[in-house]
């Protein structure tokens, strides 16, 4: 009966570290990266295997503004996420420039209105992140 309840507790703390290097401490990595700028609202990423098309979120955005985002990437992941905004088919901004794929972006919103934000991985394997849209400046 110890032997069962002392495979249990290791059990249940396996799952607790696993799942720990995608939740709060990404969200931390995501807010220390994002610095002296205005937190906007944040994205709780979770790829799963497989994702051919990754995820699709919407956000509000207003004119004349600049933002940026800051991406927290999961210790197991195998590639670090994609994230791309999209002003109905135009692309506004992206984390992946010439093959290599950043932490973080900025963008300029000429108008008021929903933005599409795309996320996913190259190697289509499973994977966590969290992002973080904050606020730059106002012209």
């Amino acid at each position: 009966m110890k032997r069962l309840f002392l495979m249990m507790v290791a059990l249940i703390s396996f799952a607790a570290s696993a799942s720990a290097q995608c939740g709060d401490e990404l969200m931390k990595s995501a807010l220390a990266a994002m610095g002296d700028k205005q937190y906007i609202k944040d994205f709780d990423i979770k790829l799963a295997a497989g994702s051919a098309d990754g995820i699709k979120y919407s956000v509000v955005l207003n004119s004349r503004t600049k933002y940026q985002i800051n991406i927290a990437n999961g210790s197991g992941n195998s590639e670090n996420v994609v994230v791309e905004v999209y002003d109905g088919d135009k692309l506004l901004g992206t984390s992946s420039v010439g093959g290599k794929v950043y932490t973080a972006f900025q963008i300029d919103c000429s108008k008021t209105g929903a933005y599409k934000l795309h996320v996913y991985t190259n190697s289509k394997s499973e994977a966590c992140a969290r992002a973080v849209l904050s606020l730059v400046s106002q012209y």
